[in-house]
Order: C-alpha cells, then structure tokens, then sequence
C-alpha cells in the first residue's frame, strides 16, 4: 500500500476474485455489482473477510467450452485444503483427493484424506456440487 514502511501478514483467504473490487475501491470507482470478491485487507473496512470458500482450478489439458473431464480442484474451506485431481491416466476412476490442514500444516505435508474421511467426502461432495453448477452450460 502507499506510504507503507512495515510489512503487513494477511491471515484470511483470499482470492484473485478479490483484485477488482480492492482496485476498484482503491481507485474511488464503483464496485460491480457483479463480481463475487471483497476488498482486501488493509484497504477493507474490517480487517476480516467473511467466510467463504475459496475454489481454484487447473485444466489446461479440457476444451475450452467443454464440461471438465481432466482437471485438478482446489477447495479451501476454513482450515482445510481438498486437492481433487480426475481424468487423468494417473488417476483412474474417481481421482485422486488429498486432504491438508493448512493451518497446522501450511506447506501440505501430511495427506488427512483417510484420517479424517468425513471431512474429506464432505469437501469432495461440496466440490463436485459446484463442479455440476459450473458444467452446467456445457452439458
């Protein structure tokens, strides 16, 4: 931020979603209606984001205007981080998830997918919910 001689650690979840509202409020222009993110910290009126899930997708090998066949998820839900790869010849089936504590466990060395099942299938079904509501144009 200008002026700023200190850093400053940001702790909430954050999204690329958040840029334009921040420039947007950073600059004096109105926010869209439209766009699904908040200003961020420190420019925020508060300085905590509600919650929300943050979701990320890699599929650079699916059609452009296609339902996703081959990608990889990332959703990021309170303390959690559930990784869902499909349709890759390395993850036959259903894919592959894998479940991190990102709190306890920032740089996602210990897999939690079958310690802690429960979450692990809550996160995938919520995932796969969005994944269809996104598909859903293309089918």
């Amino acid at each position: 931020e200008p002026g700023r001689t200190e850093g400053m650690d940001i702790y909430s979840h954050t999204s690329a979603v958040d840029v334009l509202p921040t420039l947007a409020h950073v600059t004096g222009e109105p926010i869209p209606d439209w766009t699904e993110g908040v200003v961020l910290p420190p420019f925020a009126p508060t300085r905590e984001i509600p919650d929300r899930n943050v979701y990320a997708v890699r599929a650079t090998k699916n059609g452009k205007y296609a339902p996703f066949t081959i990608a990889s998820f990332v959703l990021i839900r309170d303390d959690f981080k559930l990784h869902y790869y499909f349709g890759y010849p390395q993850t036959p089936g259903d894919g592959l998830v894998k479940l991190y504590n990102i709190k306890s466990d920032p740089e996602e060395m210990t897999d939690l997918a079958k310690v802690k099942p429960v979450t692990a299938a809550e996160l995938l079904n919520e995932l796969k919910t969005k994944l269809k509501q996104v598909d859903e144009p293309y089918l």
